[in-house]
């Protein structure tokens, strides 16, 4: 079979995921005009449950799939190819459908756990809206063996394809359907809640469709090539056999992404609790939960879209330099690769450190969350440490030590979460967060240390960073102080677009400051440049002349 070229579909792939990762962020700025923050509260008390039953059904399958087909393929076992493709989406249509029912009738379970104080008021809010969700478990799992089995024949196009077109038209379906249900039911949130998480049937419909037409274009051009060959006509595989393969490479991804849902969980089942003991009820302790977790953990989540890309490239290089005892190419891609994804984070937190207000009245209309988004604002660099860190370890054979490792992170969260909420509101919920991504991170370090038998410092890795990182936040918050008053003086009490003109020119003037300031302290060379998605190769031009230049001098 003629096959397509992997580089290729490797791009489509990252252009993809950041476009559904940039769809995932700007869905917020309308869905808060339309429901609110306590409907965003209600809204992710349901998608953390969501999260974690989509996460154990998804996330280690394509790979496992990819994985076991692609072996097989490479081998001329063609039948066994058909029996994997065929055992696989049964299970997972039987998996879907009991992950579906469980969630529809545990949904009141769920909702008086939520919220202990005020059960019969949080079953009232919420029930509905994880119901809602119920439709969309049943169809993604099995998106995730049809993505799987293009992986396997590198037909990555698709799979990157649907995932953009899910992301649009699940945004798409989310706030037209919330418009429309507030509207009708008079401004009822958690109605609009609802109608907002049966967004994600709708996306899942969309990215389905896609993916079956693909897979049956595929499988028609498989079949053709099964005939033409001389390869044997029937599997030597049992259907069992088939499931433990794919067991054993799936669950260990799986657990190990389990990380954030397991976090958002953590947060849905204390946060408004230990809130409401406190002496919130439960409409304030919602929308303080609301704010948290789908405006600020949403804006810090952008560096993971790089981090997500690089990782998913480094990993087979980490793979085969291992398999060959290539010392020297297993620390030149765990250097390297830590080195650009603290280029891509720095100033992502430095930004959100500095513009928490202008960025919280421009996208959500108000100040209440500016000094969340602030506090939260380096959770990014920390969380897209992990992430690649995990690759790192996979592609070394440490598949259950990040899981390890994130676990004891998600432990020591929750007994902070229970230490400083109570004193600190929901600030406390922030920085609990961030120390767990910090140790689990830092213990993940230390495993890819260990495992990589190398020797690298995080901290002199990341100190270059810090020192250009210093100069951007004096920028950023002088040029919004100098475009606060300046767009003041224009636009009166136009508060949004006061915001907006803070945020462009201090972004303008601290890109390039941050950039030339990177390459001159050579926080990162232009080879690890050359690696980022999109502007690797301007960056790595860039920082060769002003790196020879300096050299020069």
């Amino acid at each position: 079979m003629q096959r397509r070229s992997l580089t290729r579909g490797a791009s489509v792939m990252v252009v993809s995921v950041a476009v559904a990762k940039v769809l995932g962020i700007l869905y917020i700025v309308p869905l808060t005009s339309l429901i609110h923050r306590e409907g965003l509260g209600i809204y992710s008390n349901a998608y953390a449950l969501y999260a974690i039953l989509l996460t154990l059904a998804t996330s280690g399958f394509p790979t496992a799939m990819g994985k076991v087909v692609s072996e097989r393929l490479a081998l001329h076992r063609y039948a066994e190819v058909e029996q994997i493709y065929r055992v696989t989406m049964r299970a997972l249509w039987l998996f879907a459908f009991i992950l579906a029912v469980a969630m529809w009738f545990g949904a009141p379970l769920y909702s008086h756990l939520v919220a202990l104080r005020d059960p019969s008021g949080a079953s009232r809010y919420l029930v509905l809206t994880i119901r809602a969700l119920a439709p969309s478990v049943l169809i993604v799992p099995a998106m995730s063996g049809l993505r799987g089995y293009l992986q396997g024949f590198q037909r990555l196009e698709p799979s990157g394809y649907s995932q953009a077109v899910e992301q649009f038209f699940r945004v798409l379906a989310m706030v037209v359907g919330a418009a429309i249900v507030m509207r009708v039911t008079h401004n009822n949130i958690s109605d609009g809640a609802a109608a907002a998480t049966f967004g994600a049937f709708i996306g899942a419909l969309a990215g389905m469709a896609l993916l079956q037409l693909a897979v049956t274009r595929l499988r028609r051009e498989f079949r053709r090539e099964r005939r033409a060959s001389k390869a044997a006509r029937h599997s030597g595989l049992t259907n069992a056999q088939v499931l433990r393969s794919l067991f054993h490479v799936g669950l260990p991804i799986s657990l190990a992404a389990l990380v954030v849902p397991i976090s958002n969980l953590v947060d849905s089942v204390t946060v408004q609790n230990l809130l409401m003991v406190s002496g919130e009820n439960l409409r304030t302790a919602t929308a303080q939960y609301g704010i948290l977790s789908r405006q600020a953990f949403q804006l810090v989540q952008l560096p993971l879209a790089f981090g997500m890309a690089v990782g998913a490239s480094v990993l087979p290089s980490i793979s085969h330099a291992k398999a060959v005892n290539d010392q020297q190419t297993i620390e030149r891609n765990v250097v390297g690769t830590i080195r650009s994804m603290f280029f891509m984070s720095f100033p992502i937190a430095a930004s959100l450190l500095m513009l928490g207000r202008p960025v919280d009245i421009l996208l959500f209309g108000g100040t209440e969350g500016a000094l969340i988004i602030s506090g939260v604002s380096f959770m990014g660099i920390l969380s897209s440490l992990e992430l690649i860190s995990t690759y790192m370890l996979q592609g070394l054979g440490s598949l259950m030590r990040p899981v390890r490792n994130m676990f004891i992170g998600v432990t020591i969260k929750l007994i902070l979460n229970l230490t400083l909420i109570p004193h600190y509101h929901i600030m406390g919920a922030a920085v609990a967060t961030t120390v767990g991504y910090l140790f689990s991170s830092m213990l993940n370090i230390l495993a890819v240390r260990k495992y990589g038998h190398l020797k690298f410092s995080v901290w002199r890795l990341s100190g270059p960073m810090i020192a250009a990182a210093i100069p951007l936040c004096l920028t950023l918050g002088g040029v919004s102080f100098v475009a606060y008053h300046a767009a003041h003086a224009l636009y009166g009490g136009a508060d949004r677009f006061v915001a907006l003109t803070q945020i462009v020119l201090a972004l303008l003037v601290g890109t390039v400051v941050y950039v030339v300031a990177a390459i001159v302290m050579r926080a990162v060379s232009a080879a690890e440049l050359k690696r980022l998605p999109v502007v690797g190769s301007r960056l790595s031009r860039l920082a060769g002349q002003l790196q020879s230049s300096r050299t020069a001098v």
